[in-house]
């Protein structure tokens, strides 16, 4: 499926919306997309066809329902999951039965769409049209977005970015965002735990200069797969056409020796040369916040080929949700099955998109021998992109990981910290998260709130009025009677002091403190303000703490300062001027009905 096909689907089911009228991709498309997300609304696919200072129709917000997603898999994910899943358990069991011709017989579906994971090769492309080269290349002619004011240029930020092993000559396919340095180098933001950073390293001892290929518009299911947390060395387009049951054609390139899907719009093709680095950022990513700028590969770009139609492809991304939450629940629904063939014991997993989906993931275990769960969260901890997550919290099989007030009520009935909190510091973390001492670097910790023996769940006291306990208390909430959030001016670390010395509220179990930019009555966006701005090192602390030999033994309230602190980057806000603007044209975009 070509770009241009996807989207003549979408419009004939009604499900994209095309702006006639000129827009600028700096800010106000952004704002746009952003409005309608914060709405509540479900925000459709969109064609701006008119772009300011650019001749190329933008196509936004391809995958942001679940319909958009299961259009592009084929089905849904969870569906597809378990077809792959099934049919490699029980290649499991007939192999040592020696039934492997009949296993072959009854997966002979499966063993065709197998076969079609190998990529095509094709003499040339749609692409090929059109080439510029040397002082024809202008990334400023191009609708690049700039999504937020504080952002350090434009960013490329659905672009496919191709890559080889310097040695093996393995292939890795990933969506990185790509700032706009100059009109002919952009920037490679390879975040730790990417296969193109791997690839990077590798041409570096080498001392040898790696060639990339960005492709932007192309089968969107090239770009969902590009997002999956694939094991490492798994060729993502392989995996699209096992999916599609289709192999994936690819071109090889003109001034690289790399070969890229030829349903691509644009292809930008060049070197990054080792030890050759550029500030990068700052970005307001989908953690919600400005990213720190920090040294990043430049990406030398020799030529750009296009379509003579062609459509560019870009995602906007900030505080959720954006589109990334349909892309990002779709992961957890897709990859659960495959998870579960090596960790049998785990139920349900969900990553939460309100945290930014690495700072809060949920497992359900049955467990079969008492703590069986703190191995299913080291497991987790161990597998590719999940080894990232900040925040596990393990529960009964009956429990809905994908409810948060289910989760408190779970953590309420069944946490005791003395027994089962634990924290492991020192840890690598993701490259988007700013709480930690520095760049990759930060804590982790795993709560366990299953039925636990000889611990009985107690119910909290009704709550005193808070306003008495310190003059920097701006307003409070209470969740299930598990959770108490406090808004605080001021000193955060010592209000939250404060509330945990106090006896009436010592049968709560988690008590945090949040800024004065945090709404207590948006779900969303609490989750969003307490697990994106704390460390799990230097943030939780608890009621009463002792050393028995080299173990911390807590108990009472889990306390977290989940404060904005000094040194953390500014949440993402749109200008006044962009929200005016973009508030007066509103009838103009044809909007009104959304």
């Amino acid at each position: 499926m070509t770009l241009p096909e996807y989207l003549k689907f979408l419009e004939a089911r009604g499900r994209l919306k095309k702006i006639s009228c000129e827009t600028d991709p700096e800010l106000e498309i952004p704002e746009i997309i952003n409005r309608l997300y914060q709405s509540g609304a479900e925000v459709p696919a969109f064609l701006f066809e008119k772009v300011k200072n650019s001749h190329f129709p933008l196509a936004v917000n391809l995958l942001g329902t679940r319909e958009n997603i299961e259009t592009v898999l084929g089905g849904a994910p969870e569906t597809i999951s378990g077809q792959i899943s099934h049919a490699l358990e029980s290649l499991k069991s007939s192999a040592p039965q020696g039934k492997i011709f009949s296993w072959l017989w009854e997966n002979k579906s499966f063993l065709k769409q197998v076969l079609a994971a190998k990529p095509k090769k094709v003499s040339s492309a749609p692409f090929q049209e059109n080439v510029l080269t040397g002082g024809d290349i202008d990334l400023s002619k191009f609708p690049i977005l700039k999504c937020w004011p504080k952002d350090g240029g434009k960013f490329i930020t659905a672009g496919l970015v191709f890559t080889k092993h310097p040695v093996t000559g393995e292939r890795n396919c990933g969506v990185y965002r790509l700032q706009v340095f100059s009109k002919n180098e952009i920037g490679l933001h390879w975040q730790i735990q990417k296969g193109g950073g791997f690839h990077f390293a590798e041409a570096e001892k080498l001392n040898q200069p790696l060639e990339v290929a960005v492709v932007i518009g192309a089968d969107p299911l090239l770009w969902l797969s590009a997002i999956f947390p694939l094991p490492e060395g798994m060729d993502e387009l392989s995996f699209a056409g096992l999916v599609r049951g289709k192999p994936v054609e690819t071109v090889r390139l003109q001034t690289t020796a790399l070969e890229v899907p030829a349903t691509a719009e644009f292809v930008i093709e060049g070197i990054a040369r080792p030890g050759r680095t550029q500030m990068e950022g700052p970005f307001g990513d989908h953690f919600g916040h400005y990213s720190h700028a920090s040294p990043f590969p430049v990406l030398e770009i020799k030529s750009i080929s296009h379509k003579t139609n062609a459509i560019f492809h870009a995602a906007v991304v900030g505080k959720p949700p954006q589109e990334d939450k349909a892309m990002g629940e779709s992961v957890s629904s897709l990859f659960l099955p495959m998870i579960k063939m090596i960790k049998p014991e785990l139920v349900d997993m969900w990553a939460y998109f309100e945290a930014g989906f690495h700072n809060l993931l949920v497992a359900g275990v049955k467990q079969r021998y008492e703590k069986e769960g703190l191995k299913t969260a080291f497991g987790l901890l161990g597998e590719g992109q999940l080894s990232l997550s900040k925040c596990i919290f393990i529960v009964d099989p009956e429990v809905p990981v994908r409810d948060f007030r289910a989760l408190l009520r779970a953590v309420r009935d069944h946490f005791n910290p003395e027994e089962d909190f634990l924290l492991i510091p020192g840890t690598s973390q993701d490259t988007l998260d700013f709480t930690g001492p520095r760049i990759n670097r930060g804590s982790k910790m795993i709560v366990d709130a299953t039925r636990g023996k000889g611990f009985e769940p107690k119910v909290p006291v009704a709550l005193p009025d808070l306003n008495g306990i310190h003059p920097q208390i701006v307003n409070w909430r209470l969740l299930e009677d598990a959770l108490l959030a406090v808004k605080v001016k001021g000193d955060s670390r010592e209000v939250l002091k404060r509330i945990l010395d106090r006896s009436e509220f010592q049968s709560l179990k988690m008590i945090v403190v949040v800024s004065e930019d945090v709404p207590l009555e948006n779900d969303v966006l609490l989750i969003w303000g307490i697990f994106t701005r704390f460390d799990c090192e230097r943030d939780v602390l608890f009621a009463r703490t002792e050393l028995r030999g080299s173990r911390a033994v807590h108990s009472g309230p889990m306390g977290i300062d989940a404060s904005w602190k000094r040194g953390y980057p500014d949440p993402v806000e749109m200008s006044p001027e962009i929200i005016e603007k973009v508030t007066l044209r509103w009838q103009e975009y044809g909007l009104d009905n959304l």
